[in-house]
This record gives C-alpha cells, sequence and structure tokens, in this order.
C-alpha cells in the first residue's frame, strides 16, 4: 500500500508540473502591430519573451488607434481582460478611478529597469501608486529650417522675443511663412497649441486644487502671441496638424513646435531637407516640451500579473531600449544613451532626449485636476479659443467668457 501511495504522489506531482508547462493564451491587444517600425519592435519583443517562457503564447490583436479607448473599455467591462496592454496617456487616470487598473509597484520593485525608467512615470502615480509605465515620451519642441533660418540672416532663437523677430524675418526676406501651427476645428490640436505657450510661459488651464485659471494674465499674454501669429499672416489659417507637417516638409516654414516624428516624415518625403533641419528647446521661460505618450498597464482583474512583469523586464532591455531611440528615432521608456554613430548620423537626437529628460510638460494633454474630464475641458477651451482667432471677441474677453463656462462647468460635476 506505501508504494502505491508513493507511486500516486509522484504520478500527481509529475501532473502538476506537466499543468504548470502546459501552453496558454497571454492576451496582449495594442494598436501598434503594423505600425511602422514599431510593429516589427514590438514583436521582436514578444518573440523573446516567447523564447524564455515557452509555455506562453502570445495572442497580439489589432485594434486601430482610431478606437482603441472605446474598444477596450467595452471588452473589459464585458469580462474580456488583456493580460498587458499599451494605454493612451488620457486613458490612464480615468481608468484608474473606475478600479481597471492594477498598481504595478511591486513590479517595479522586483525589476531590471526600476532605476531606469523616465520621470514621466510620475503621471500614471496616483494616490502614491503607480499604475503605468511608459512606452514612449517623444517630446514637443522647436523644430526648425536652417535653410530658411539662414536666408533670413537670423539664427535659433532662444526666447519668446527673438522667436517672433526671427518668423517675421523669414517671412520678410524668404518669403515662406515663419511658424505653422495646427489652428482648425480640431479641438485637441487647438487645446495643444495653447498649452505649449501657455505652460512654456508658466501658467496653465487650471490647476492641481481643480481651480480654473483660463484669464489667468500670463494666458492672455500667451494667446495675444498665439493670435499675432494669425494676424500678421506669419501662419496660416485653417491648417490640420497633418497639413501643418506637410507644409514644413516640403520647405514652406521656418519653425513648428512637434514631435521627432516630424523629422522622420520628412527624411521620407523630402530627404534633400533633412541636413537643414533642427530639433531644439522652445524659445519660453519654461521650455516645457509637450508630452502625449502612451503608457504599458495591466487590468486588475488580468489572469497573469506576473508574466506581464516578465514581459515588461524583456521589453525594457537596455539593448532593446537602445534600439527603440536609434531605429524609430523615437524616446523609450527608459533613460538611454545614445551611441556616437547614432549622434553623427542625427546630430538633433542628443538634444531631442535632453528635452524628453528635462522638459516634459502637459502630458497627456491633461489639465491639471481634470484628467478624468480631459475631453470636455478642451471642447470648453477651444471652443472659446475659435472665437478669438476668429476675431469675434478680444483675447480677455473669450478667456473671460472661457473661465466663466469652465467654472460653470466645473460646478456641475
Amino acid at each position: 500500500m506505501r508504494l502505491l501511495f508513493t507511486a500516486a504522489v509522484s504520478v500527481l506531482a509529475m501532473t502538476v508540473a506537466v499543468s504548470a508547462q502546459e501552453t496558454y493564451t497571454f492576451k496582449y491587444p495594442s494598436w501598434m502591430w503594423e505600425e511602422g517600425g514599431v510593429g516589427p519592435w514590438n514583436k521582436d519583443r514578444v518573440a523573446a519573451f516567447e523564447a524564455a517562457n515557452p509555455n506562453i503564447k502570445v495572442e497580439a490583436t489589432l485594434i486601430p488607434n482610431t478606437s482603441y479607448e472605446q474598444t477596450i473599455t467595452t471588452q473589459i467591462a464585458g469580462g474580456d481582460v488583456p493580460d498587458f496592454m499599451p494605454a493612451f496617456t488620457n486613458m490612464i487616470a480615468p481608468m484608474v478611478d473606475a478600479g481597471v487598473l492594477a498598481p504595478l509597484d511591486e513590479c517595479i520593485a522586483g525589476s531590471s529597469f526600476k532605476d531606469r525608467i523616465l520621470p514621466s512615470v510620475s503621471f500614471a502615480v496616483i494616490d502614491g501608486q503607480t499604475y503605468g509605465l511608459p512606452v514612449t515620451m517623444s517630446p514637443q519642441s522647436l523644430i526648425y529650417n536652417k535653410k530658411l533660418l539662414d536666408e533670413a540672416g537670423v539664427g535659433i532663437p532662444t526666447t519668446v522675443e527673438e522667436f517672433v523677430a526671427a518668423a517675421r524675418a523669414v517671412k520678410e526676406k524668404t518669403g515662406q511663412w515663419g511658424y505653422v501651427f495646427p489652428n482648425d476645428s480640431n479641438a485637441l490640436f487647438t487645446y495643444i497649441v495653447s498649452m505649449q505657450w501657455i505652460i512654456g510661459m508658466g501658467s496653465d488651464w487650471s490647476q492641481p486644487d481643480r481651480s480654473i485659471t483660463a484669464n489667468d494674465p500670463v494666458n492672455v499674454e500667451a494667446v495675444s502671441l498665439i493670435k499675432s501669429f494669425l494676424d500678421e499672416e506669419l501662419s496660416p489659417k485653417g491648417l490640420d496638424a497633418n497639413s501643418v507637417r506637410t507644409t514644413f516638409d516640403e520647405g514652406k516654414a521656418a519653425f513648428m513646435i512637434d514631435g521627432p516624428w516630424v523629422i522622420t516624415q520628412v527624411a521620407n518625403t523630402n530627404p534633400a531637407l533633412v541636413p537643414d533641419v533642427g530639433f531644439d528647446l522652445v524659445p519660453t521661460p519654461t521650455h516645457a516640451a509637450i508630452t502625449g505618450g502612451a503608457f504599458y498597464v495591466v487590468p486588475a482583474e488580468a489572469a497573469h500579473k506576473e508574466d506581464a512583469c516578465k514581459l515588461l523586464d524583456i521589453i525594457y532591455e537596455p539593448q532593446a531600449q537602445q534600439r527603440y531611440l536609434e531605429d524609430l528615432l523615437q524616446i523609450p521608456g527608459t533613460n538611454v544613451e545614445p551611441s556616437e554613430q547614432f549622434l553623427a548620423d542625427y546630430p538633433w537626437a542628443e538634444k531631442m532626449v535632453e528635452i524628453a529628460a528635462n522638459y516634459p510638460g502637459g502630458i497627456g494633454y491633461a489639465p491639471p485636476g481634470y484628467a478624468i474630464e480631459a475631453p470636455e475641458f478642451r471642447q470648453i477651451a477651444a471652443d472659446h479659443l475659435a472665437r478669438i482667432y476668429a476675431g469675434e471677441v478680444s483675447v480677455q474677453q473669450g478667456l473671460d467668457e472661457a473661465q466663466a463656462a469652465l467654472e460653470a462647468w466645473a460646478a456641475s460635476l
């Protein structure tokens, strides 16, 4: 009997061991699986994860970026919970508020990357717990066409006053636009442009305590500056974000404030212009580089949280992060030291890395204190900015009206 019992225990142990090694499906939806260089990079990370964990098969589900937030939210609410996923920055606060995300602090504490995470991780720290880790935090900063600056006899501006003077000189001496920025009916991009100058000059639309500061004197100064570019015809009216990038790409503008992906676009469509394109600090007092970005998150109801932590270790391997920077020309989620060859090939990249590390601002395009309600806030602000830019009201009146509208809206929440 004892032999039979011992044999039974051995069989049970073997069964448990085999069961532990059985292949299971690890759910990983993303909008990035088929994106340019980003898709292959992510697939390489998955391949490395599967090689290190033979019992795991990753289900890489592609969800278009235009419907990603709505689709994921609906799936999770319906019980179809991923094991791991990226989230747009603006998704973090609402998902934490709804109890959808798991804190990652234990995962980080036991990781190989804990000392290399970008400071922008602070955006995903809520009530002392970390709910997301940066995918990428490429900064929006000053992009310039040196050829036009040379023709106009001006240098790279370091102050707001120099920026305005350089934009005027370019328009007067070359006939090209001094500065291009989105100013069509799109609420998000209208709001982002206002952030670039308002935060750059030391203010914001609101404060962390949820007080509204739309008509702060600094905001009036910043919006007056934006409107002056349109009024003086230093900037074209009515362009959307894609048209702005195309205008710069064609060599028809001296300045824009955008991310390094614009330079990648120039390299693909107008490579002759690349040697003349530079990336530098926004010439505002704070040098704030507005950043959208994305975060890796793990749902609270995910079935395989420990394996999600293992995947994060593979995603954040130093060599892989180096490739993210040097192959994709984007800022990865951890601090990376660019190679000498990379800096020789892309001289502007060192400045991009410096800006991302030191001047992140307006992360996630969220008004302070209103991360959960950001879309509604931005729409109200953009509606009033549109009236200002159209000349229907003065800057002061328009921002006073925005202040009243936002305060009434906030009181109704």
